[in-house]
């Protein structure tokens, strides 16, 4: 008894394995394969509304069915519909993205695909006469997803052309017929980079990001993209001493891309930032955070910065720690030199104020008789030495300021 309830169990595991089976790889691919049948005799067809009809059914079994066998193939046919259409830079990208991306292609498809490769680069042209040929395929279809493929297509014509006023009304045409055209939103936001409003372009690559990233053929191209634009942005709003631009470039960097190298150069620039702008606080903060992250190729230069930032707050006891701090870590550093000057700047700050209030305490008669003497804290020659001892520290620094673009020794600007 107990041996057929064994089997009758094995049974029963072996039977929901097998519709586990089925529903995860044979439903799958039986369903894209039938799409994909279908959308082929659309494309047999040969109109313009059939083949736009068939890059719909293609694109529901990449989108559906990403993982079977017939997906390569729908973009395959994507890719031809496309250049059926004379869209030819969207059939260029998708072959691209085949040869990409696919390990696995067929022998034959493979070299059907360099071939027309070659034919799209060779027929590469942006003249007049490619123009015109896109406006006149908007007269004959009131479908709005081709239509906005077109004005994307004409659209990255023109920036090609460096018409890129124009280029912007045709991704805006584009999106007014389908807010959801990845190639309308992508070229909107380079519309805007080219006319240097960065942070409009940011905007749109963060949209794209947000709703395209997980099934998008793109987002790895724009999320790099994305990263390499906004940092140099920082970098470069920095350099014009645009520095709350340069600021909000950068938090939005460590926002986006927190666990990469240039975050802790963005937050050292940040540091640098604030501390031109002389909001010494804040400055120090960012440098605090800068030596406490998992990076530490900008850590030299934000202890440095920290003594700088607390001599010039005028707390010269905690700037003193730092020169001294950053001695210890670094005995042979590039800043070492100025390490050691303004920490003995720092103390002769420190020196000068004790004295001062040991003045400030002391009787009317004990101040007759220094003052008398010329030896006291409000001996001309003291005060003097000690005057001429700091202003040389803040003209010391006013030079590296306004230096510090070229100087390899104020900072590492092979790191920037």
């Amino acid at each position: 008894m107990k041996h057929w309830i064994i089997v009758g169990i094995l049974f029963i595991f072996f039977g929901v394995a097998l519709i586990a089976y089925y529903d995860s790889f044979v439903k799958p691919e039986k369903e894209a394969r039938e799409l994909l049948v279908e959308g082929k005799m659309s494309f047999e067809r040969g109109s313009k509304e059939s083949l736009n009809k068939a890059i719909d059914t293609f694109t529901k079994v990449v989108a559906k069915y990403p993982k079977t066998g017939s997906a390569l193939d729908a973009y395959y046919h994507i890719a031809q519909s496309y250049e059926k259409l004379n869209l030819n830079r969207l059939a260029y990208l998708k072959y691209i993205y085949i040869l990409k991306s696919e390990e696995r292609i067929p022998k034959e498809m493979n070299e059907e695909i360099k071939a027309r490769v070659a034919k799209l680069k060779i027929m590469k042209r942006y003249d007049e006469e490619g123009i015109h040929q896109l406006m006149t395929t908007l007269n004959y279809s009131d479908n709005k997803d081709f239509r906005s493929r077109v004005y994307a297509e004409l659209g990255h014509t023109y920036l090609k052309r460096n018409e890129v006023k124009r280029a912007g009304r045709m991704f805006d045409l584009a999106i007014s017929e389908n807010g959801n055209n990845e190639e309308a939103i992508i070229g909107k936001a380079r519309f805007y980079k080219r006319m240097g409003q960065d942070m409009e372009a940011y905007n749109l690559y963060d949209h794209f990001l947000k709703y395209y990233a997980n099934f998008s053929n793109y987002a790895d191209d724009i999320s790099s993209a994305y990263m390499k634009q906004l940092y140099d942005s920082g970098i470069n709003s920095y350099r014009r001493g645009s520095y709350f631009p340069a600021i909000e470039y950068f938090q939005r960097y460590l926002k986006n891309f927190p666990h990469t190298e240039r975050s802790e150069n963005s937050l050292y620039w940040i540091g640098e930032s604030y501390f031109a702008l002389k909001r010494y606080d804040s400055a120090i903060s960012y440098f605090r955070k800068t030596l406490s992250n998992n990076y530490y190729h900008k850590d030299e230069d934000a202890r440095i910065k920290t003594g700088y930032s607390f001599f010039m707050a005028k707390n010269y006891e905690l700037a003193a720690k730092e020169f001294q701090t950053y001695m210890d870590q670094y005995p042979t550093g590039r800043h070492i030199k100025r390490a050691k000057e303004w920490k003995e700047m720092s103390r002769k700050e420190m020196l000068y104020r004790y004295k001062k209030n040991i003045q400030d305490e002391s009787s009317i008669e004990n101040s007759s008789i220094d003052e008398s003497s010329g030896t006291g804290i409000n001996s001309p020659n003291y005060r003097t030495e000690s005057s001429r001892t700091v202003q040389t520290g803040f003209d010391r620094l006013d030079y590296m300021e306004s230096h510090k673009e070229n100087s390899d020794s104020y900072e590492n600007v092979a790191e920037i």
